[in-house]
């Protein structure tokens, strides 16, 4: 909901504006949305709102990748559709696995809102990607969707939405780019927190005094960041060694990794920032002449299609998809509308147990009852 001091800014915005079009000629570019946010001291949002008057009304025109300019007479601009029933979608080529169930489910919501979902592949978030934009513009798109990007794009996709003439829902919570997040600050990272600490008290309930964590050596990973904060606050307050293992993509770590903590074999369980990093620690141990569940107890996160199929199968945990979609929709439809609507509360997580954790016979109602006061289900 937009405040009365909010209104106040866009309304002294918008009395810019129109000073500086009765002194400018046509064809003339007006201040950057940065430059106008930066000199009021408001978000880039604001000026987007102060600017929408005057677009639709045919006095400026605003070119992707060139500014705002205002218009000759009696030239009509293109301009947005003001029925906000169609929205564009920027696919990162390299999406993984989970990456594309919340692609497949925000499709499947706004088919059920009756929404156009005009969706694209691109290779980065630079020019290119723009001049998509710049299609769906035309198509008219009001507002646009990033439904994943990998952590080391960040600085891109905070350049390109500053950039980009449509108002733009992300999946992650960047400076500067707060409402454009489809959970509120507050609430974005807490689902990771809610799934290492149920992971930590399961293994604990089994009977486990060693528990390890295992992830991305990356501090710019602010999802990973959450994981080790979650664990490193579980371990402290059971009084447990801390046994964290942060390694990058090259298998030489990972193998490293796994010869120092077969010094823990029969009693290590392992867990994991995603499934890939599961089922490459499992490939290192199986060069050690180890095994899941019988040396070591291992989970995953994303419960991907190959969690069923690996040596053991791979106990996992995922959030519920559906949350994803519903929440990057609704926060794109607001945008469109220079409003914001974000999830005040975060997704449901599922845990599915396999062969690997070697709980799969063990699920007391004590454990049950844990997880289910943490806020994870068995599936």
């Amino acid at each position: 909901m937009i405040t009365r001091n909010q209104k106040l800014k866009y309304q002294e915005i918008a009395g810019e504006i129109e000073a500086y079009l009765v002194e400018m000629t046509p064809g003339a570019k007006l201040p950057s949305d940065r430059e106008l946010a930066r000199n009021f001291g408001c978000t880039t949002l604001t000026v987007r709102k102060a600017f929408e008057p005057f677009v639709s009304s045919g006095k400026i025109v605003r070119k992707i990748g060139s500014g705002t300019f205002k218009c000759e007479p009696h030239k009509q601009p293109e301009r947005i559709s003001p029925s906000c029933s169609k929205l564009g979608m920027l696919i990162y080529f390299r999406s993984d696995e989970y990456a594309m169930q919340v692609i497949k489910q925000s499709l499947k919501i706004a088919d059920q809102k009756s929404l156009n979902l005009r969706f694209s592949y691109i290779s980065d978030y630079n020019e290119s990607a723009l001049k998509e934009t710049d299609n769906m513009v035309k198509e008219g798109c009001s507002a646009l969707i990033i439904p994943w990007f990998p952590v080391e794009k960040t600085g891109d996709v905070a350049k390109f939405v500053h950039a980009c003439p449509l108002p733009v829902a992300i999946p992650m919570l960047i400076p500067g780019l707060e409402q454009n997040c489809f959970e509120k600050p507050e609430v974005f990272g807490s689902g990771t927190i809610i799934q290492t600490n149920a992971y930590c008290n399961y293994f604990y309930l089994l009977g486990h005094r060693h528990i390890a964590l295992l992830g991305p050596n990356n501090p710019a990973d602010f999802i990973m960041q959450q994981r080790l904060s979650s664990y490193s606050n579980f371990i402290y307050r059971n009084k447990l060694d801390n046994l964290c293992g942060l390694v990058g993509n090259n298998v030489e770590e990972m193998d490293e990794l796994a010869s120092q903590w077969k010094a823990h074999k029969g009693k290590l369980p392992v867990i994991c920032h995603d499934d890939l990093y599961a089922t490459r620690f499992m490939t290192a141990m199986r060069k050690l002449g180890l095994s899941a569940p019988d040396d070591y107890c291992i989970v995953g996160y994303n419960n991907s299609q190959e969690t069923a199929y690996t040596d053991p199968p791979l106990s996992s945990m995922h959030d519920d998809y559906t949350y994803f979609g519903k929440w990057l929709i609704k926060c794109a439809l607001a945008l469109a509308k220079g409003k914001t609507d974000q999830s005040s509360h975060p997704a449901k997580h599922y845990l599915v147990v396999r062969d690997s954790c070697g709980g799969k016979n063990k699920l007391t109602p004590e454990i049950l009852g844990k997880l289910n006061e943490i806020g994870v289900e068995i599936e």
